[in-house]
This record gives structure tokens, C-alpha cells and sequence, in this order.
């Protein structure tokens, strides 16, 4: 989907789920992880990421089984050519927790630059809070590797975002970018109560 066209759809979601807060985030890699970002680059140029509140109020956070110890974090997933940023959602939720979910608000849209030496590397994270309506708390999709699920409340993701900081040195760029929208979330979250 062309820039353009993504702004319109912004503008649109907005008057439905209201504006999101814009962010620039700069982050400093390593060769290997600027090396993965140039491989998936062309195939993943943007992704949502699943604030999910259950009926208690606590969001939804997954860990892989191939992920460091301990390691828990929001759902996110690729956009798929043509699709929308709602379609996105919806359906990334579907796979990773089976859950049927309803929109509440558009949180966010983070610019991230990923630089290593001269070299810039754009990437789009599209924040959505959503609330689950039905459904069974189980990944469906198998090629996720999804291992476990956890809940916590949204200040709580402040910390989650401080452990995925602390990761070891190889997983220390991954842990950097997916804390940023946890810390995020935590903000607009609590401040709107």
C-alpha cells in the first residue's frame, strides 16, 4: 500500500477509533540485526501490534519457544500486501490467540529507524487497543511457535518492556525495538485510565 494511501487510512480509523499519538523511535543495531532487517525487509514493512484487554481488564502477552527464558510479550504481526491495518488486526488475533476481538481505540503509530553505521532502515508499528468478545485463548497458528500465554495490567508493561531490555547481548536489538511499543502503551493507557 502506497504512503498516501496509508495516511488516508489513518485519517480514517482516527475519526472511528481516535487519533493516534505519533513517535519517532531512532535505535542503534548491530550488523546481524541491520543483516535480518535487509532479508525481511522487502517481504515486512510495517506491522500492528495487539493490545488485547481481557474481560478483567489485563492484556494479553505471548512468549515463543524459541525465545529466551522468561520472555513474554505483546502479539504483533506482519500487514500483508493490500491489507488494512484493521483486517491486520483482526486477523493476527485470530492467529495468535484465537480470540474474536472488537477495535476500542487506535493508540499509536511509531516510526522506527533502524541505523547501523550510515545505513537507515524505516519500519511502521501500528498500536491498537482491542477487547475481546468471544473465542478460546489458543494460538492457531502453528508456525508461530507460540508457547504460552500471560496476562498483565497495563502498568505492569512497563516492566515487561524493562525485561525485554535486559535480554542477552544477541537478542538485545529485538528486545530494544519490542520494548518501545510496551512502554508506549503502558503511557497512553494510564493516562487515560
Amino acid at each position: 500500500m502506497a504512503h498516501t494511501d496509508r495516511e488516508a487510512e489513518i485519517i480514517e480509523l482516527a475519526a472511528q477509533l481516535g487519533m493516534p499519538e505519533r513517535r519517532r523511535c531512532v535505535l542503534h543495531i548491530d550488523r546481524a540485526t541491520y543483516e535480518w532487517w535487509t532479508e525481511i525487509k522487502p517481504r515486512r514493512r510495517a506491522e500492528v501490534v495487539l493490545l488485547i484487554r481481557r474481560h478483567n481488564g489485563n492484556c494479553i502477552l505471548h512468549s515463543k519457544d524459541f525465545y529466551p527464558a522468561g520472555t513474554v510479550r505483546l502479539p504483533s504481526g506482519g500487514i500483508k500486501k493490500g491489507e488494512s491495518l484493521l483486517a491486520a488486526a483482526y486477523r493476527e488475533a485470530a492467529e495468535e490467540t484465537g480470540l474474536q476481538v472488537v477495535a476500542e481505540r487506535f493508540l499509536a503509530v511509531v516510526h522506527f529507524e533502524f541505523r547501523f553505521d550510515n545505513q537507515v532502515i524505516d519500519f511502521a508499528s501500528y498500536l491498537f487497543l482491542l477487547r475481546e468478545t468471544g473465542g478460546e485463548l489458543k494460538a492457531n497458528d502453528v508456525h508461530e511457535r507460540i508457547c504460552g500465554f500471560g496476562e498483565f495490567p497495563p502498568e505492569e508493561l512497563i516492566s515487561v518492556a524493562e525485561s525485554l531490555e535486559q535480554l542477552p547481548p544477541e537478542w538485545r536489538d529485538w528486545g530494544c525495538f519490542r520494548s518501545y511499543p510496551h512502554r508506549l502503551a503502558a503511557e497512553l493507557l494510564c493516562e487515560s485510565g
